[in-house]
């Protein structure tokens, strides 16, 4: 389990490298639904000094720097920043402090109502909800996208945002968090796509056809692997039926057509009950030959069962 949550995590980073590289939001109001995302999701209000901060703490460099350009681009000011370091687990932690009258500025520019009434808006809002909360595991073993929330509040907004492009996520309640998650791999691959993660998406995408190709294969494999044990069983059956027939009974005794159908099963053991039928004169049906056969082992198990004669 552990190993693969490091996996998982490292999926997680390389995806949010990627994307945090690609074209970003020029229009203020989506720099803002960015913005908010990031502020209204991962962030907490803490004292520092006496004086009240908003504080947003992540072991994501990618976040930890674009949250610090949004603020600059926006509202023409450098926020504080540290970086601390765990004595326990020795990760790194990204801090970046909004001072409260900074943090009045730009709170007042969250308006909910219009960060969620454009599309594009939408969109980047789902970016930084991404690199705030988000993780999701290496395609290659399994299909799981979730983001951990503090709130149900928080959870339901992530999801009525997903649902507005068509995406129906789940939620679950973990210790303290809400997690709104997917794990179907055509809608993962819509959410990758809609934040703008093209790279990763063509290699997403790439992964995904290739495991159906490569299940598809396997279930044709395991099919006909599976016809062909049955098809030798039901002959090595039939096999011993009729010679337990020719040592107890002779075949010459049964009926005319079930000597026939015998004599034809053993000459051509791998015919299907259609190509069987046809080399009968006159042909008969796939059930007519699958009856004279079914036929042939009664008649065996009756002559073992002292039935039969």
């Amino acid at each position: 389990m552990k190993e693969d949550n490091v996996q998982a995590l490292s999926y997680s980073a390389m995806l949010k490298s990627q994307l945090a590289g690609a074209d970003k939001a020029r229009a203020r109001h989506c720099l803002i639904a960015e913005l908010y995302a990031i502020i209204k999701l991962g962030a907490k209000t803490t004292e520092k000094h006496d004086e009240s901060f908003i504080l947003v703490q992540t072991e994501n460099v990618f976040l930890a720097i674009r949250c610090f350009e949004l603020l600059e681009a926006l509202f023409g000011f450098r926020a504080e920043a540290s970086i601390r370091t765990s004595s326990k687990s020795k990760k790194r932690y990204y801090l970046i402090y909004i001072a409260s009258e900074s943090a009045t500025q730009v709170l007042e520019e969250f308006n909910n109502e219009a960060i969620f009434k454009r599309s594009c808006c939408k969109q980047v809002y789902l970016r930084g909800a991404f690199l705030t909360c988000a993780s999701i595991s290496d395609p290659g073993k399994n299909y799981h996208l979730e983001f951990v929330l503090s709130s149900r509040a928080m959870a339901l907004e992530v999801m009525d945002v997903l649902n507005g492009f068509g995406i129906s996520a789940g939620i679950v309640v973990r210790k303290k968090n809400h997690v709104v998650y997917l794990k179907n791999g055509e809608k993962i691959a819509q959410v990758l796509g809609i934040i703008g993660a093209r790279k990763s998406l063509l290699d997403f995408e790439n992964l995904r056809i290739f495991k159906t190709v490569s299940n598809e294969i396997n279930r044709k494999v395991n099919c006909e692997t599976a016809n062909i044990a049955k098809t030798a069983k039901a002959f090595v059956s039939f096999q011993e039926d009729i010679e337990y027939i020719e040592s107890v009974y002779g075949t010459t005794h049964l009926p005319t057509q079930l000597i026939e159908i015998a004599r034809i099963k053993l000459e051509h053991p791998s015919a299907t009950l259609k190509e069987l039928g046809e080399m009968l004169n006159p042909p008969i049906s796939k059930s007519g030959v699958n009856h004279r056969l079914r036929k042939i082992s009664e008649i065996a198990e009756k002559l073992r069962g002292g039935l039969y004669g």
